[in-house]
């Protein structure tokens, strides 16, 4: 997770045939503990069978805790399934806890019941493997398989080092390590102001962060810097930091310390820590490579049809095809296979050449794109398509200085 710049995808039950046909092109998956306990058999028989391939994609479960430090007025039949497998059917209520009802007691039991899950991972779930092993196309062994790269500790969503949610957060780290030296510490804050100042306070060497809500397209450049920074500082205190979700300008941090980010299959670049009330997969939208972003189909169907380079990709799947020729699977293995090569091209990038790059696309987009003549219902879209890239150019530059 932390060689490099590593390349995880989160998984989703809908994932799997794409998950499958991309290996080699990421290097591990996040499985959401949602799903792991609600899918316990089919998400841990998919699992396991990739992890005894050649290829053996590394893989980490996120409790993904935060759930329930709020009310659940409508639980989903997974929430209830990860509060049952955290040896703890009340974690689900009506009403928002407060960090007191966290005693030690009860972390104490939550820990343990998370770090038995992930310990017996590889043997408790192994029913279904040779199903999904016929499926693979290539032989695998049980003796092969491999349990979890290592153990994301429950985490809370914590405000700095005053909140008493911190507190919690880091019981549940001491109880776990106590269990299991190796776990690993999950940050995860709402600013990235928070998330510095809570780094400032931990010694560990490698750690897994997460920003609530940071969007990378839309936040001014002076929150993306503050948040550049907060990665650099780390890396120069010696902390090695992965994030647990992240699009393009993650892999920009590459060059400022980051280790790494997970994202999902055609979504899930960021994500909000309070609960939505519906979910689902994401939908039919074009990854375009020279803005690194998710567009319409129809938007990038119009370009290709007037400017080629705009658009025009070689990657298995698209192989040249326009973008409108792309069936729902397709788009989401382009989408993959298009952030592998853009981690390989830019994770190693300095902010200063890679910020200097990010200028010149943007000014190549703002000299073609109004001369296109494109429908004019696709012209604002087209517009907004790469304003970001100037965002990002500044956002490097301030965090470089």
């Amino acid at each position: 997770m932390f060689d490099a710049y590593s390349h995880y995808v989160a998984y989703g039950a809908t994932d799997q045939q794409t998950a499958r046909d991309l290996l080699g092109s990421y290097d591990g998956l996040l499985v959401p503990g949602t799903v792991a306990a609600f899918q316990r058999e089919g998400t841990g028989g998919f699992v396991l069978t990739l992890s005894a391939t050649a290829a053996a994609p590394e893989y980490v479960i996120d409790s993904r805790f935060p759930l329930f430090q709020q009310a659940l007025l409508a639980p989903k039949k997974s929430h209830e399934a990860l509060a049952l497998l955290l040896d703890d059917p009340s974690l689900i209520s009506g009403y928002a806890p407060s960090p007191a009802a966290f005693t030690h007691e009860r972390t104490q039991r939550i820990v343990s019941a998370w770090v038995d899950f992930n310990r017996g991972y590889r043997t408790d779930v192994r029913r279904k493997f040779n199903k999904y092993a016929e499926r693979l196309g290539e032989p695998v062994e049980p003796a092969d398989i491999r349990g979890p790269h290592r153990i994301l500790v429950p985490y809370t969503i914590s405000t700095g080092p005053a909140d008493d949610w911190w507190r919690v957060s880091a019981q549940m780290l001491d109880q776990a390590r106590q269990l299991d030296p190796s776990c690993l510490r999950v940050i995860a804050t709402e600013t990235p102001t928070q998330l510095n100042a809570l780094l400032e306070q931990v010694d560990d060497e490698h750690l897994v962060i997460w920003v609530s809500g940071l969007e990378e397209l839309v936040l001014p450049a002076d929150q993306l810097a503050t948040y550049a920074r907060t990665v650099r500082a780390a890396a120069e205190r010696g902390q090695q930091t992965f994030a647990l979700y992240g699009g393009f300008f993650h892999v920009l941090l590459g060059g400022l310390g980051l280790r790494g980010a997970s994202h999902g299959i055609g979504y899930g670049e960021y994500r909000s820590w309070i609960e939505l009330p519906t979910s689902g997969p994401p939908p039919a939208r074009y990854y375009l490579r020279r803005v690194h972003r998710y567009v319409s189909q129809e938007l990038a169907y119009q370009l290709y049809m007037r400017d080629r380079t705009l658009v025009e990709c070689n990657c298995d799947e698209c192989n040249g095809q326009p973008p409108i020729a792309l069936d729902y699977h397709e788009l989401m293995k382009h989408s993959v296979r298009a952030r592998a090569e853009e981690i390989e091209a830019w994770s190693r990038l300095d902010p200063i050449t890679a910020a200097e790059l990010l200028e010149t696309e943007h000014t190549a987009w703002e000299r073609v794109v109004p001369n296109l003549g494109l429908p004019p219902f696709l012209r604002p879209q087209a517009e907004r398509s790469y304003e970001h890239l100037l965002r990002w150019a500044h956002a490097l530059r301030l965090a470089a200085s």
